[in-house]
């Protein structure tokens, strides 16, 4: 992630070489819109709000391929054409006769912000005021999606301070800026998707944005011991659900053999709950036996309870498998001050109420991240609405999917589940990780594309979506 100094210094040095503003423009703009056609198969209506510069010709691109798309385009100038970039007035004139009908129209209504880009200062004026005001109310009470070209208006591309225009997505250019992750920021950016540009290079270096992974096709010959055993520790009385849930994330995370341990008062519950390919196990005292079926990875703590402290501390102590420790497996840690056992080979999910218990310090997200890896080998994933991955002497890995909509009980513990089988798989703890925070805020907003709502949505939406999540 840059700075907008360096990405302006970066411009310069790609025009020198004789690339032109508009075939950037073109590029950008058509791999915009392809995002949008992506998620929206069914044609709708598209408005864009337009300043002056080349943020609005590229949402004029992206409204060109819409309309060539069947869609409903309209714009609302900022300001009078003639004070627009001369290059901006051509894409206006490329867009073509519009139509005036902006009633009733079956699919999605969405609202392209093309009306500032970076480099903004200060608070807005108006006529933008007035015009990022008009947005956001449409966007609250109309149900219209706001798609923000690179940036959300009046937000600071370096700070992520004094946001205006309430984005759901943000199509950012190229390469990330640092604003668009800062605290301050999330409510401002919503989802983010990174428009590759290949004539702006990601750098080699700095914090970076998770996406979209490379899944490889499997051989032929793939069996299911080569797709991976996880073994998991999960359950007690009244927090059954947790144990299911992660069982569904590892089998819909594509672990080959899943085995589920838990207390013997428990098995006869569980097998009603969890999903038939699953195996279940009695859990005794002395958790290494977990180890003797050989599982690839485990995963440990959905719904654990707070009774087996010595149990966990002693397996943790010798166990060397990858290991994803969640929920109840971080609070005990917290709780005894055990955090000596967070080795290299684990994984810890915190969410933000975990992780004031088990890594106690002050701090913006990025810092509290920053903070931890430099205390314990363990690679983190920090849960929260901008996911944070990270490992000892690595760059932050921010996740760009997700959606409010996750903001609802076992959605974690199904999270666990797929990291598990991810790790079984043979991925390394920081992959698995990134994929994994990909893979879940994916299939959610695919649950909510097919039709589920912001308070419908539940972890077993998610998981059915898993599938398509792998396909982008």
């Amino acid at each position: 992630m840059i700075t907008c100094r360096e990405i302006e210094e970066l411009e310069k040095r790609v025009f020198r070489t004789g690339i032109s503003a508009e075939t950037l423009m073109e590029k950008v703009g058509r791999r915009m819109a392809r995002v949008i056609l992506r998620d929206h198969p069914i044609s709708g209506r598209a408005e864009a709000y337009l300043g002056k510069g080349h943020n609005a010709g590229d949402a004029l691109v992206v409204l060109r391929v819409l309309k060539q798309e069947g869609w409903q385009v309209s714009v609302n100038l900022a300001f009078p054409e003639t004070e627009m970039a001369v290059l901006t007035r051509k894409k206006l004139r490329e867009l073509g006769e519009l139509g005036g009908d902006h009633g009733f129209r079956r699919g999605p209504h969405l609202l392209l912000d093309g009306m500032l880009g970076i480099g903004t200062e200060g608070s807005l004026r108006e006529p933008l005021r007035g015009m990022a005001e008009e947005m956001n109310e449409r966007r609250f009470n109309s149900g219209a999606r706001v798609v923000a070209m690179d940036i959300p208006t009046g937000l600071d591309a370096d700070t992520g301070g004094e946001g205006a225009v309430v984005a759901d997505l943000t199509l950012t250019v190229g390469i990330p800026k640092l604003g668009l992750v800062a605290d301050s920021a999330t409510n401002f950016v919503g989802r983010l998707e990174l428009i590759e540009v290949e004539e702006l290079p990601l750098p080699d270096e700095g914090d970076r944005l998770i996406s979209r992974p490379f899944l490889r096709p499997r051989p032929f010959s793939f069996h299911k011991g080569q797709a991976g055993r996880v073994g998991i520790i999960a359950g007690s009385p009244g927090l059954l659900g947790a144990a299911a849930l992660a069982c569904q994330g590892a089998l819909r995370g594509g672990a080959g053999l899943i085995t589920l341990w838990a207390k013997r008062e428990l098995l006869s519950d569980l097998r009603a709950m969890v999903s038939p390919e699953v195996m279940i196990r009695e859990l005794g005292d002395d958790w290494a036996e977990v180890c003797q079926l050989n599982p690839d990875a485990l995963v440990i703590g959905p719904g654990l309870g707070t009774d087996c402290s010595d149990l966990l501390f002693r397996l943790l102590e010798k166990n060397q498998l990858p290991t994803v420790l969640d929920a109840d497996a971080l609070n005990l840690i917290a709780t005894n001050g055990r955090q000596d056992l967070l080795g290299a080979n684990i994984l810890a999910t915190p969410h933000p109420g975990e992780m004031a218990r088990l890594h106690v310090v002050d701090g913006t997200r990025a810092e509290i991240t920053r903070s931890f890896s430099e205390a314990y080998p363990a690679t983190l994933l920090y849960k929260g609405a901008r996911t944070i991955v990270t490992r000892r002497g690595e760059p932050l890995f921010y996740n760009t999917t997700g959606t409010p909509a996750m903001a609802t009980g076992g959605q974690g513990d199904l999270l666990s589940g797929v990291l598990g089988a991810r790790l079984a798989g043979g991925q390394d703890l920081l992959s698995a990780a990134c994929q994994g925070a990909w893979l879940a805020g994916r299939a959610a907003e695919l649950a909510l594309l097919d039709g589920e709502s912001e308070g419908s949505l539940t972890p077993g939406d998610v998981a059915r979506h898993l599938g398509r999540a792998t396909k982008g």
